[in-house]
Formats: C-alpha cells, sequence, structure tokens
C-alpha cells in the first residue's frame, strides 16, 4: 500500500461491492477493493506484446524475491477463470467456423499486451465432455495424448486426461463438474482482465466477441497477494470482507493461510510439465499434436481460517503444512521447500508412527518430485526431488464463485467466503491423482497411513481439517496453436495428417 492510502471502511468496502453487478461477467464485485490497497512496484517489464511461446501455461519475466533466504516468485497479482459449456450443435462444419473464430478472438484481445505480469496471459484448456461429445471417439483415440506410464501400470493404454474423481476426505457433496471449456486470465491489472473478457464474453458489438459459442457456468476471480515487504493484500482483503479469523493473518503473509505458495523450488521449472518434456511420461515426444501441452486440474476449496489460526499455534501451523519436523519462528512466512528440503518416505511414516501427524508439504512430495535424476528430452539434467507440477492457485472471497449459471446446485451466496481456487498444470490427470492421493496419506507406493497401524485421521492430516473442496474438474490445454477447439481441423478433414508444430524437434 503506498504510504498516503488508507484501507477503505468496512462500510465503503460493502458499498462499493453492491454497486457492481455479480451478473456482470467483467464486474469487478468486491476485488475492486484491491485497488485501493494493492499497489507495488515491480521492476520495470515491457507491456508491448512479444511473440508468444507454445506452453499456454508460462508468465514471461516473472520477478523473483529472495525473503527469508529463499528465492520466491512473484506471479501476477489478478488471476481470474471463467468455465463454459458450448452453445452450439456438434457438427464438423460448426466445429471448424468456431475455431477460426475463437482464435482470431483470442489473438485480438492479446495482441495489445505483453505475456507478462505486467501484460495479459490467457490459457484455455478443454474438458472431456468437449472431446466425449463433439469429436469423433476414433480420432479422440488416436489423437489425445497417452499417460505411458499409467498405461503400463493399469495394462490398458490411459490418456493423459481423466475424469476427476472423489479423494479419501472429499465431502458427498463435492462436485464432479462436466464444463467442455475453461479460460484463465492473469494479469497485474484488472483493467486488462476485465476489457479482455468484456471483448469476448459480453459486448457483442467487439470484433472479438464469442459469447455465442459458450454458455457460461462459472466466473471465478482472485488473486496473489504480494506479502514479504509490504503488509499482505490477503489480510487486508479478508478483514474488509470481515472473514472470521482474518486479523491473525499474518502482516508479510501471501496468502491468507499465512505461508508463502510460490517458492522457486517447490515448482517445476520451465517445460518440465509438457507432455513431451520427461521421457517415458506420454507418447507426444517429439512431434506429437500436443507438444507444448499439458493437463489442469481446478477445483474450487473453502479454508476456514478461524479455526486454522484459533486452534493451532504458529508451531503447530508450520508442522501441518510442511511437516512435524519443521521449525520456523512465529513470523516466519517462507520456509524452504526446495529439493533440499524434500521428506522421504520413510520420514512421512515415522512422522506418523512418532508425532501422529502429517505435514501437507511432506505427503505431498511423495508424488511430487522426480524420484530419480534425469535428462529431459530437450537435454537438460534434473536432480532427484525437482517438482514436477505448477501451481497456479490464487486466494479468492468467492462463495463459491463470483457468479454461477446455476446458483442453487453450487450453493451460491453472495457473503464472501475464504478460499482458493487451486489450478495445478501437471504431465497427466494421473499424476495430480497420485499428489492428491498421498495428501490423504495414500502414498504412491500403496502405503496407506489412513489405515492400521497408523490411523492418521483427516484431523491429523496436514491442513486436511481446514480446507472443503467443492468443484473438482480436470482439463487438457493444448499448445498455443492448438488452443481453439483443437482436433476440430481433423474432424473436419482439413488436415487429415496433421503438420507438427513449427520448431517442434
Amino acid at each position: 500500500m503506498k504510504k498516503n492510502q488508507q484501507p477503505l471502511s468496512r462500510r465503503a468496502f460493502l458499498r462499493r461491492a453492491a454497486g457492481l453487478s455479480i451478473g456482470a461477467i467483467s464486474a469487478r464485485g468486491i476485488y475492486s477493493f484491491l485497488d485501493t490497497v494493492a499497489a507495488f512496484e515491480r521492476p520495470a517489464a515491457s507491456t508491448t506484446a512479444t511473440a508468444r511461446r507454445q506452453e499456454q501455461y508460462l508468465v514471461d519475466d516473472v520477478e523473483t524475491i529472495v525473503d527469508n533466504g529463499v528465492k520466491v516468485i512473484i506471479p501476477p497479482l489478478y488471476h481470474e477463470i471463467i468455465t463454459a459449456r458450448l452453445a452450439f450443435a456438434p457438427g464438423a462444419a460448426a466445429l471448424i467456423a468456431a475455431q477460426g473464430r475463437l482464435e482470431a478472438a483470442l489473438r485480438l484481445v492479446e495482441a495489445p499486451y505483453a505475456p507478462t505480469p505486467a501484460g495479459l496471459t490467457l490459457v484455455v484448456g478443454w474438458g472431456l465432455p468437449y472431446f466425449r461429445s463433439y469429436l469423433a471417439a476414433d480420432l479422440v483415440e488416436r489423437m489425445l495424448p497417452t499417460d505411458l506410464q499409467y498405461s503400463a501400470a493399469t495394462g490398458k493404454r490411459q490418456p493423459v486426461l481423466l475424469d476427476a474423481i472423489r479423494f479419501p476426505g472429499d465431502r458427498d457433496e463435492m462436485l464432479v463438474e462436466q464444463n467442455a471449456v475453461v479460460f484463465l486470465f492473469r494479469s497485474d491489472s484488472q483493467a486488462t482482465v476485465a476489457a479482455a473478457e468484456r471483448a469476448l464474453f459480453e459486448d457483442e458489438t467487439s470484433p472479438a466477441y464469442v459469447g455465442d459459442l459458450f454458455a457460461l457456468t462459472s466466473v471465478r476471480k482472485g488473486f496473489v497477494g504480494r506479502g514479504f515487504d509490504s503488509r499482505s493484500i490477503a489480510k487486508q482483503l479478508a478483514l474488509a470482507a470481515n472473514i472470521p479469523g482474518a486479523d491473525q493473518i499474518p502482516d508479510q503473509a501471501q496468502l491468507m493461510m499465512g505461508f508463502t505458495s510460490t517458492q522457486h523450488g517447490a515448482l517445476a521449472p520451465g517445460n518440465l510439465v509438457s507432455f513431451e518434456t520427461v521421457p517415458g511420461a506420454t507418447d507426444q515426444w517429439p512431434n506429437g499434436y500436443f507438444v507444448g501441452g499439458c493437463c489442469m486440474h481446478l477445483s474450487q476449496l473453502f479454508s476456514d481460517l478461524a479455526q486454522w489460526y484459533g486452534r493451532f499455534t504458529p508451531a503447530e501451523r508450520v508442522a501441518r503444512m510442511f511437516s512435524p519436523r519443521t521449525f520456523a519462528g512465529p513470523n516466519v512466512v517462507t520456509i524452504p521447500n526446495d529439493a533440499a528440503h524434500r521428506s522421504s518416505l520413510a520420514d512421512v511414516v515415522q512422522d506418523a508412527a512418532s508425532y501422529s501427524l502429517l505435514g501437507h508439504n511432506a505427503t505431498l512430495q511423495q508424488a511430487n518430485r522426480l524420484a530419480a535424476d534425469i535428462v529431459d528430452n530437450y537435454g537438460r539434467a534434473w536432480p532427484a526431488g525437482t517438482p514436477i507440477s505448477l501451481r497456479d492457485d490464487f486466494n479468492t472471497l468467492d462463495n463459491p464463485f463470483a457468479w454461477t449459471s446455476n446458483p442453487d446446485l453450487d450453493q451460491y451466496s453472495a457473503v464472501p467466503a475464504a478460499g482458493l481456487h487451486f489450478v495445478s498444470f501437471t504431465a497427466t490427470s494421473q499424476q495430480f491423482h497420485a499428489m492428491r492421493l498421498a495428501m490423504a496419506g495414500v502414498m504412491p507406493d500403496g502405503t496407506n497411513l489412513r489405515a492400521s497401524p497408523y490411523n492418521i485421521a483427516d484431523t491429523a492430516n496436514g491442513i486436511n481439517q481446514v480446507i472443503r473442496a467443492m468443484h473438482r474438474q480436470n482439463f487438457l490445454i493444448p499448445p498455443r496453436a492448438r488452443r481453439s477447439f483443437p482436433l476440430a481441423e481433423l474432424q473436419a478433414g482439413v488436415n487429415h495428417q496433421y503438420v507438427p508444430l513449427a520448431g517442434a524437434v
């Protein structure tokens, strides 16, 4: 916050929120409050349009800082997600026309900006309902990437994109969503995000308008606060929204649960999550149709901050977020989480035996790290312990979404609630499933710490007691050149023998 800025009063905060229509896709709603508190200085970065990489999920020129001796990535401040079903009937001609329209629209919206936090990045992904309902089954069977490791383990072909599943600890009311498409917008500027959303989905006079192609199902808004050397944006917004427990959020915390989430060493480097990068992961190397793409898991979580801060001491929160063997001062929000600080399976089993407690990161690492040193298909060496997922989760006050087409089913409320829109990019859906099962206490090798003799319940397992997932879905993120209705051109007969992307090895 700038020195001469003052936080809005609770009354002013609610008045501003009420003055904006929640039904307008590009409306800022309660997040307009961020414009008064979120100002921070980044190193000079270009906002001029430049060439964009094939990997949609990557953001160029991301700032890094060092906090508590740990290198930390500072992602774009504003994140917004729109999900939709398709609003036209299946058919080759309609699909190829929609493909051309969407790609032209996306290019128009992106054209003024650089693919940086100061500019705009836009990720488009596709759910199984698209592949199952709009494309021929034999085409999907032939072209959807194969998860080689999962196929070998199960004895039959397994695609990289799987249906989302329920995990141990998920509640009965948790919804497995069936969206055809997802759009993820990221920028330091709310105005930039809003302009892109208006052009694509609201303004019928816009040359980029494609709203008639999609029946929107949800709008999800949020932020990744900077914190560190200034009062936490997450804390300021939670306080203004009168979230129980908000006053206990550490002043320098990046996220509402009080810790840093974007340690450089905890995120997959470069394009490691792309289908083709890790040898033997999928069948896309060297020139598969989806080279440069990956999978994405999207879920919506509520966070019980009142319990997190009211029931557990700072030391207990560190133990639950990282491991019972991790110690940090009460005001430390950034804790090392790189390859040198990973927990082995033996460590996790010993935690269960000695402490009757598991740490969130310690369990997650059992499925989220390279098990051995590798040289990837691009010739780069990566040591054991390197993360294989790239998280892009962000805090939210949505309850559960900023807007939904089905308020009753989604139990929509205008009352703000602390939560997280969780986004994770991986090479395969099964990789994410293994990570989430490990987080629940079921390790990749089959060790089940939920069962005898350990009997670790969710109340003693990491952060599981204070988070509640209500929506999940998996998506395929194509490379940029194939982000608009992938495979449509093959089904329409435009290009029966696809040409590998320029630059593919």
